[in-house]
């Protein structure tokens, strides 16, 4: 059979959350049946609770061999966790079924609960967008004249070629003609040519 290399993500879920939940003995286990499972391309292994003991005591004078009591104990603690599935039993040993990190419960909530909420965009998010033109009284920050949500659209003050941020304070109400006039230059930069289309609009009406 061939052997299926293991997810990227294996090794820092497995230090960051599994070994957060299972004692030192029971990741071991975990690691030499996720060996002789997983890195061999199957889900299931079949193996003696006294191979399963050799091969996590190895090297380890007082745990050789193992003990089969010891192996049962923390195989069904396994079990009770979700880590693996226990099966029917035979001559060659016992099935189980083996469940990689984000395939158990428990890591999952972990993992969810660890994982950094991605921070608001008030540029890209029309909810927050809204907070926005609301902020600004539906109007526009250069030429104070109304705007709608056809209308509406946001600038960011500080240009992005700039280095200027999705940040609230960067960005403000504009309408189209505006957003259109400032483009990508800062408002000191493009305040001359917007006071020229103001006033134009201004002797237009």
């Amino acid at each position: 059979m061939v052997s299926e290399p293991l997810p990227e993500q294996f090794l820092e879920e497995l230090v960051d959350h599994v070994m957060a939940i299972l004692p030192p003995y029971e990741t071991s286990v975990y690691l030499y049946l996720i060996r002789r499972s997983r890195c061999e391309g199957s889900r299931t292994v079949r193996i003696g609770k006294r191979t399963i003991g050799e091969g996590v005591g190895k090297g380890t004078r007082s745990q050789r061999g193992g003990n089969y009591q010891h192996i049962t104990a923390k195989i069904q603690n396994l079990a009770n966790a979700g880590f693996v599935t226990i099966g029917d039993t035979d001559r060659s040993g016992t099935l189980y079924s083996v469940s990689l990190p984000s395939e158990v419960p428990a890591v999952r909530e972990r993992m969810a609960v660890s994982q950094p909420e991605a921070s608001a965009n008030h540029y890209r998010d029309p909810a927050l967008r809204k907070e926005l033109f609301e902020r600004d009284s539906w109007r526009c920050r250069y030429c104070g004249e109304v705007v709608t949500p056809e209308t509406a659209t946001i600038d960011h003050i500080q240009p992005v070629s700039a280095e200027g941020s999705d940040d609230p304070a960067n960005l403000a109400t504009a309408c189209m003609m505006c957003n259109s006039i400032k483009s990508g230059r800062t408002y000191a930069d493009a305040a001359a040519d917007l006071l020229e289309a103001v006033k134009a609009r201004a002797q237009r009406s």
